[in-house]
């Protein structure tokens, strides 16, 4: 993931509500357990916010 598209991903993230957030991070630890890393979670928020078709659309891929 370049770093344009890390940038992207977090401004989308911070769009969520609290709530939201909460329920994601959840799921992320049901299937992520033990220990993760940043790397990790960004793929995973990526996939979960279906992000990459806004990237195509915008040039960000």
């Amino acid at each position: 993931m370049t770093p344009d598209q890390q940038q992207d991903l977090l401004v989308e993230w911070n769009l969520y509500e609290s709530r939201q957030k909460k329920a994601i991070l959840s799921e992320y630890r049901k299937t992520h357990s033990g220990k993760s890393n940043r790397n990790e979670l960004l793929f995973f928020l990526k996939k979960k916010l279906e992000i990459e078709g806004y990237w195509e659309k915008i040039g960000l891929n």
